[in-house]
């Protein structure tokens, strides 16, 4: 009786600390020179005011040609740097494989996401957004067949002409089913009903960052404590 007592403890500890979980510090999977959050890394085709899919470092068109332009100094942002061109056309889909061994979910993992952006050459202010997608494969390849975690969208332009800053925390918490799997990230122009697709907006500055669950060990002990309490009471 005493094995079996201890044996059901040990699972109710297991299980408290499995449970017992806070939030742990921020972690930048992507931002600023990380992975090219910033888009400021390339010009390897040697043109300092444009750039293709193949000279810009960390970022992959998972909607058409690496030939296609991708970034610009022109229409420069907050900071007065590069900036990625984005279209609606739904052949210009910036996708991210989170660096070369990626990121790991984790159950709990709690994503936020920021970055600025602005309306450019026949964006609908009424209708379009932009949209950052989190999601999963079925082989852990960023071409794999999608299974989309979230949508995330922009909202509307609120002033033309003008970058905004949109910060968004908690877009998307990781369930015990996609733990394990590998995370990828796109991010695109996403025309409204009635657009006519042929708008381009400017995007700049992506931020992605990743709040771990972690066990709360004072939590965690007080259940044990009742747990050989509730024994003690029994015997």
């Amino acid at each position: 009786m005493l094995a079996f007592e201890i044996s059901n403890l040990r699972v109710i500890c297991a299980l408290a600390f499995t449970l017992s979980t806070f939030a742990g510090q921020a972690t930048v999977i992507i931002g600023g020179d990380i992975l090219n959050g910033n888009f400021n890394a390339g010009s390897a085709d040697g043109d300092t005011t444009d750039d293709n899919f193949q000279s810009t470092p960390n970022w992959v068109n998972v909607g058409g040609a690496t030939t296609m332009q991708a970034t610009r100094t022109n229409l420069p942002s907050l900071d007065g740097s590069r900036n990625a061109v984005l279209s609606l056309s739904g052949d210009r889909v910036f996708g991210s494989e989170l660096g070369l061994n990626g990121y790991t979910i984790s159950a709990g993992d709690t994503y936020d996401v920021q970055f600025e952006w602005r309306d450019a050459f026949n964006w609908n202010d009424n209708l379009d957004n932009v949209a950052i997608t989190l999601f999963t494969t079925d082989d852990d390849t960023i071409t794999g067949n999608a299974t989309p975690l979230v949508v995330d969208l922009s909202g509307l332009s609120t002033a033309n002409n003008t970058y905004e800053t949109v910060d968004h925390d908690g877009i998307y918490t990781a369930t015990a089913n996609e733990a394990g799997k590998r995370l990828f990230l796109t991010f695109q122009g996403q025309p409204g009903e009635g657009s006519d697709n042929n708008g381009f907006a400017r995007f700049d500055n992506l931020t992605l960052e990743v709040t771990q669950a972690i066990p709360e060990p004072s939590a965690a002990l007080l259940i044990c404590l009742a747990g050989i309490s509730l024994m003690g009471r029994r015997r």
